[in-house]
């Protein structure tokens, strides 16, 4: 059989884009999506009291660990990725570090806030 001119080009395009895809190694800061929270012993209430509390995170100020459907009072506090967030109070911070980068390569570090 013979194969079309459309076909041979979709396969060429499909191993092309198998190639790249392979070659870019994409993924997540470690915890980034805050998915291993704190124990129950280092929070008061939704405050996170411990500096070290959120794996691979550090903490400064007034940090609430929130979860997906958490409300406060009658507002539904949204959690962007749909799982587990971060609120930060006034002169908050949270900090992680990033390790195992390459001089002269190009990273993108994206994160999603709602107010609330």
């Amino acid at each position: 059989m013979k194969m079309k001119k459309m076909e041979l080009l979709n396969i060429v395009l499909l191993f092309a884009t198998i190639n790249v895809a392979l070659s870019v190694q994409d993924g997540l800061l470690p915890n980034g999506n805050f998915e291993q929270g704190p124990k129950a012993s280092q929070m008061k209430g939704t405050k996170v009291t411990d500096p070290h509390a959120i794996p691979h995170w550090e903490i400064s100020g007034y940090v609430e660990y929130i979860k997906a459907g958490q409300t406060q009072g009658d507002m539904l506090l949204p959690v962007p990725e749909g799982a587990f967030a971060v609120r930060l109070g006034e002169d908050a911070y949270i900090k992680t570090r990033v390790m195992n980068v390459t001089n002269g390569t190009f990273y993108s570090l994206s994160f999603n806030f709602a107010r609330t």
